[in-house]
């Protein structure tokens, strides 16, 4: 297996090496999407960002809801994406994939995505592209990437666990909704973060996920000053 398979372009010298890795589970299309694409033929020598999919895919890219939280979440932390053209530099920086290959309108069984196959393909991504951040969009994905079948292989790429696995919780919200758990862990290469998935976490509200700009405004600030991105 040698073909990535990404949501947007590469950029040399912003998300070739270094950028920071969008990751979801699979390339999960609802049924009106699946049907769209089947009559749509994607030219994907078009360059376009995460930010900026419809350059690509047309303006149904920008009805996505899993994209649109994201997007939204990098605003709540104050680092908002530009959605205009190909945006700046740290939209440059940002390249979208997913653990698998695969592609369902939802997950019953997370099982599959410690074969063999969807193993290799994550790790082909990291070891390829060496992202200094990787944003995990799904909360099994810290439990997959810390099995026994995934560890070794990562850590031989990313270098060691430098800080222990780190679950924040923000008791302090109040609102209806789930207080979900967010995940941070540090290796000597790349930090690694788990959100709940962007478009399938039920009762996971923007005002929760606001509340951890405290913990990613600093790590966004500290990767742009690592890429000379100015604000």
């Amino acid at each position: 297996m040698t073909k990535l398979n990404l949501g947007n372009a590469i950029f040399k010298g912003w998300n070739d090496q270094e950028g920071i890795m969008i990751c979801g589970y699979e390339w999960g299309e609802s049924k009106a999407d699946q049907e769209q694409s089947e009559e749509i033929e994607v030219d994907f020598s078009i360059e376009c960002t995460f930010s900026n999919k419809a350059l690509r895919y047309g303006e149904r890219a920008k009805t996505w809801p899993y994209d649109n939280n994201i997007k939204k979440w990098f605003a709540l932390w104050g680092h908002a994406l530009d959605e205009e053209g190909l945006g700046g530099d740290f939209d440059k920086s940002l390249v979208q994939t997913n653990w698998a290959i695969t592609c369902n309108h939802n997950i019953k069984d997370y099982s599959p995505f410690l074969e063999p196959e969807a193993i290799d393909n994550f790790l082909l991504h990291v070891e390829t592209l060496k992202p200094k951040i990787i944003i995990f969009i799904g909360r099994q994905l810290i439990d997959l990437l810390r099995s026994n079948k995934v560890w070794d292989r990562f850590t031989k790429i990313m270098g060691n666990e430098i800080t222990p696995l780190k679950r924040v919780q923000k008791t302090e919200y109040q609102d209806k909704g789930t207080k979900f758990n967010i995940f941070f862990n540090d290796f000597e290469k790349c930090k690694v973060i788990c959100f709940p998935h962007a478009s399938g976490s039920r009762g996971l509200s923007d005002k929760y996920i606001a509340l951890y700009e405290k913990e990613m405004n600093p790590i966004l600030s500290e990767f742009k000053q690592y890429k000379r991105i100015a604000d």
